[in-house]
């Protein structure tokens, strides 16, 4: 799609919504239920997309998290949705409602959202995205990745066979293609992706004010403390890491464990990638690397980690040859005898790599966490109840899991986004709501004018004389408490 059509689409759907208004709870319900209808009519199709995009994705995990996520997160807005609608009160000083004075915080639609989607979950993101413009009452403009053809095509197939362009509209095409949609006047601009493609698209989006969230990424950390449970945090860890084979926003990078623990904590969590996955390639469960710059990009990191003095531990049960193997399965690689300059502790890894780091203390553990760019999300394993409560207070993060990892992204109650360097802004659910409508605040005036008349000019000595005795009063009722 062409600049021109772009901007031509953009507007045809904004003068839809200047010609039709805000939809009512009916318009927006019957969306949503054509949104979930086309995920589930299409669940196969998405299944196969997907797979063949990424040369080989597990097909369970496609249909818990793409078809079922998908499912949930639009049921989820339907079900609130007559909630979040009503107008909000919103309390003024007793003695103005008392003479009749009332405020209320109303929802209204902004009109067009844009919203580019990344290529490790287009579906989903799409959905989410879909489903929190739809609920507020939007239009959409969807942006989908060139990086998974297949899937962005199958994308724009489902939304043209049931959403008027109107209504919504999928947008394909190339990086250009991608800057030029970045630099539309949505009225609200939502993106998911890396923090050096976030820069371009917050600056094309600030030429014409539009308000963005930016869904990032970073290097997420998990502190392990000394009360872990070692075998059930290995467990858990491990199967969140090897999820889509570490390519998740929210996947762990690096572990920060108790130095004594860690020879015992590569152990456990080897045996369990083993345990999971006993064999990689014909493995429908365990997702291949989405291309080979990708691969390559891994391949690097462990050789420059390993050159620099690291300990690579490679979990291949089956002495597989996946080096070389065309379908990308790449091994979880467990780093021990990291250092800061090594490339792998620089990047978002976005693979099965992960980096074990021993600590002597819990104060050096979140000391190093806050000498880095904030993440989306940090972890903590352990039942120590103090310590938790140290690493929630110390840690600066999107978002942050006790015990387990990556199943922040399950509720679609929890606002979900980043701080920092890993985003800004938050969505899904209620917060998606919000975020893709205006908060409109309406103040209805008393009717008595009396009150009112007497702050008006010109003012009478007794006035003039009440507010300064008010601002004394402030003045030493402060000096008071300090």
């Amino acid at each position: 799609m062409d600049v021109e059509k772009l901007e031509q689409g953009l507007q045809y759907q904004r003068a839809a919504f200047l010609r039709e208004g805000a939809p009512d709870v009916a318009t927006r319900m019957e969306r949503l239920d054509r949104l979930e209808k086309m995920v589930l009519a299409h669940s196969d199709e998405i299944v196969s997309s997907l797979s063949q995009d990424f040369g080989s994705r597990s097909s369970h995990a496609t249909r818990t998290g793409d078809v079922l996520g998908s499912v949930t997160a639009i049921r989820y807005n339907r079900e609130y949705l007559n909630e979040w609608m009503k107008p909000v009160p919103v309390a003024l000083p007793a003695p103005l409602e008392q003479a009749g004075a009332r405020a209320e915080v109303r929802y209204q639609p902004l009109g067009v959202i844009g919203a580019i989607v990344p290529w490790n979950g287009p579906v989903l993101m799409g959905v989410l995205a879909a489903a929190g413009a739809f609920a507020a009452g939007n239009r959409l403009m969807l942006k989908v990745p060139e990086a998974t053809p297949r899937t962005s095509a199958l994308i724009e197939r489902m939304f043209a066979a049931f959403f008027k362009p109107e209504e919504a509209v999928v947008v394909q095409g190339d990086a250009a293609v991608g800057a030029a949609f970045s630099k539309l006047r949505f009225d609200h601009l939502l993106f998911t992706g890396s923090a050096a493609t976030a820069r371009h698209v917050a600056k094309a989006a600030a030429e014409n004010l539009v308000p963005v969230t930016l869904e990032l990424g970073g290097r997420n950390p998990v502190i392990v403390g000394s009360s872990a449970d070692m075998p059930r945090m290995a467990a858990r860890l491990i199967t969140g890491k090897m999820a889509s084979a570490g390519q998740v926003c929210v996947s762990p990078d690096y572990v920060l464990a108790p130095r004594a623990a860690v020879p015992d904590l590569l152990r456990e969590l080897e045996a369990q990638a083993a345990r999971l996955y006993p064999r990689l390639l014909g493995n429908d469960d365990y997702t291949a690397i989405a291309s080979t710059s990708h691969f390559e990009r891994l391949r690097r990191l462990i050789d420059d980690a390993r050159k620099c003095g690291a300990e690579v531990t490679v979990v291949n049960p089956a002495s597989e040859a996946l080096w070389n193997d065309p379908t990308r399965k790449f091994p979880m690689c467990l780093l021990t005898g990291v250092t800061d300059d090594m490339l792998v502790m620089q990047e978002e890894t976005f693979g099965p790599i992960l980096s074990l780091l021993p600590y002597d203390s819990l104060d050096e553990a979140l000391a190093y966490v806050a000498r880095q760019p904030a993440p989306l999300s940090a972890y903590y394993f352990g039942n120590d109840e103090k310590e938790c409560e140290q690493v929630i207070a110390s840690v600066s993060a999107g978002n942050m899991v006790i015990n387990d990892v990556r199943c922040q992204l399950f509720y679609e109650a929890l606002p979900f986004g980043g701080v920092g360097m890993s985003g800004s802004g938050r969505y899904r659910g209620y917060e998606g709501f919000r975020t893709f409508s205006n908060a409109k605040t309406i103040l209805r005036q008393m009717k008595d004018d009396a009150p009112l008349a007497q702050q008006r000019p010109p003012f009478s000595e007794a006035a003039r004389a009440a507010v300064i005795a008010q601002i004394d009063a402030l003045r030493t009722a402060t000096r008071a408490t300090t």
